[in-house]
């Protein structure tokens, strides 16, 4: 009886330890693929002056952030815990991050979208991940350059 209780108890240690090992290869994180492209709303050319700096997918409801560096060409991929490792779907605000000089920065690049793209509480860009790849195209506004 002895034998037959710790044949029992190492057959489920060994189920368990198998199906734990699945999970971790093909459960999967929640997170689905999420890239896409900056481009100016009056050209549809990308945004290459932003290439280094980064989009940020914001959600309230998830209490989540994620985030991608912008490439030379305009585009982006997202990661939340590691870099590009997906997004949870849900409703996000998008802001981004840019040059601009200050008397600290001087050496800093000036500002190329609108300022409101910044902040989550001013863009009006929004986002929709669902549970599948996710493509985006975001159209931004040139900063109005003052004359002098």
């Amino acid at each position: 009886m002895r034998w037959s209780n710790r044949l029992c108890r190492g057959g489920l240690a060994g189920v368990v330890a198998v199906l734990g090992l699945l999970c971790l290869g093909g459960c999967g994180s929640g997170r689905h693929p999420v890239r896409g492209k900056l481009v100016y709303v009056d050209t549809e050319q990308p945004v290459k002056e932003l290439a280094g700096f980064e989009v940020i997918f914001t959600s309230e409801q998830l209490h989540t952030s994620a985030r991608g560096t912008i490439q030379e060409d305009g585009s982006f991929q997202l990661g939340t815990v590691k870099e590009e490792d997906g997004v949870a779907p849900g409703e996000y605000v998008v802001t981004l991050t840019q040059p601009f000089r200050e008397p600290e920065r001087p050496f800093v690049g000036d500002r190329v979208v609108d300022r409101a793209y910044e902040d989550p509480s001013t863009s009006d860009l929004k986002a929709e991940v669902k549970a599948e790849k996710n493509d985006f195209v975001f159209k931004l506004r040139r900063i109005a350059r003052q004359r002098k």
